[in-house]
């Protein structure tokens, strides 16, 4: 199989973001990307990057994951997001089961996976050999291209700690609801799925009390570091990706918008010092949310190869950077929009758009803030832990 490289897939996403940009209003609109968007994605090849090569895959790294994330959200945050969303699936996919895997990708290399998040009325009841779930599940981003849907369930069993799972079903057993109306991210079609009374095997499930670094399930099938690592204190980079892409994507559209405009008083902008600070903070800010990012997708695959144990408090620093590059990049954004003067009011203003998505990012619970700021001091003074993800 011919694996393109690194370079080839990033030039490929760069590649698409005049287009994606051209496409975002319209994209709004339809709150969804176009399937031409999705084809286009899939036939770069940009979902199979964390697949495993025993089903087709490239087998690449969280950091590639990241870096396309932050070229095609220049263009199109909410693009970005399904692409991050399909694509780390495939790691999902990779440590499961492998009678899983073969399911999913058996007969269809290009097969995707999303996933959803448990609603009010969301039921799972333990039987033998499995669950069984009914009701409705929430936030499925990239649900219209997906074949299968990584259901997130939390189990509380009374004697152990509270355990979550990833719990996959078949397009088949669902419905998809057509209730995603959000004032941002809006085009990435996270709308809800409804289930009845469907029965999902063991082998289906993946806990993440598995996958908190070294073997997983997969990992006897696909035995690549890939498949060992710490999945929960990476895993949320699929939302911190789309955040960078969204800041640099709004800071060159500033810089290309000053390069023209005239004050009041006939003075150019971009001569102006107070602007020239304002570009400078934000655009620092972004770079470092993204070295930050990378250094935590390096560290990560070298301790896993070198099967290093990260620690609870490691794991709980990577998801802090994680929300802290959301933090960085939504500062940037703020900072920068307001240089958009009346005109970023407007309907279908980019920049207007690019700063309602990132805002709307910045609340992924993966990534807000609080939360993972309050993980991190309570792993780091040893105080009790009840995030089963982490």
């Amino acid at each position: 199989m011919n694996i393109p490289s690194r370079e080839d897939l990033l030039d490929r996403a760069r590649e698409m973001v005049p287009l994606l940009r051209e496409r975002a209003a319209q994209a709004e609109d339809d709150r969804g990307i176009s399937r031409d968007t999705h084809e286009k994605f899939r036939d770069a090849g940009f979902y199979k990057i964390l697949q495993p090569k025993r089903h087709g895959g490239f087998e690449a790294d969280l950091g590639l994951v990241v870096d396309i994330a932050a070229e095609l959200g220049r263009g199109c945050g909410s693009s970005a997001w399904v692409f991050t969303n399909l694509a780390m699936h495939g790691l999902t996919m990779g440590m499961k089961d492998p009678r899983a895997q073969d399911e999913v990708w058996g007969d269809n290399q290009d097969a995707l996976v999303c996933s959803a998040s448990p609603a009010g009325d969301s039921k799972v009841t333990m039987v033998d050999g499995g669950i069984v779930v009914d009701g409705q599940w929430h936030f499925s981003s990239g649900v219209d291209f997906a074949d299968f849907n990584h259901l997130q369930i939390f189990l509380r069993p009374e004697n152990g700690p509270p355990e979550h799972r990833f719990a996959m079903v078949a397009r088949s057993d669902y419905d998809i609801i057509d209730d995603w109306h959000s004032t941002g991210m809006s085009a990435t079609g996270s709308r809800s799925i409804s289930l009845k009374e469907v029965f999902i095997p063991e082998y289906r499930m993946l806990s993440s009390l598995a996958v908190r670094g070294g073997p997983t399930p997969g990992s006897a099938v696909n035995p690549g570091a890939l498949y060992r690592i710490p999945f929960w204190g990476l895993g949320s980079k699929w939302f911190a990706g789309p955040a960078i892409g969204l800041a640099r994507g709004v800071l060159e559209l500033i810089e290309q918008d000053l390069e023209s405009r005239i004050g009041m008083g006939g003075a150019k902008l971009w001569a102006e010092p107070t602007i020239h600070g304002r570009l400078a903070e934000s655009g620092g800010e972004i770079e470092a949310a993204w070295a930050m990012l990378a250094r935590d997708s390096i560290d990560v695959m070298r301790m896993t190869e070198a099967d290093e144990d990260p620690t609870l408090l490691i794991r709980a620093g990577w998801r802090r950077n994680n929300a802290y590059a959301a933090v960085l990049c939504t500062r940037a954004v703020d900072r920068l929009f307001s240089l958009t003067g009346m005109r970023g009011m407007q309907p279908g203003n980019d920049v207007q758009r690019a700063w309602r998505d990132i805002h709307a990012v910045s609340c992924q619970l993966g990534i807000a803030w609080d939360p993972q700021a309050v993980n991190y001091g309570r792993a780091r003074f040893d105080l009790p832990f009840g995030d089963p993800r982490v």
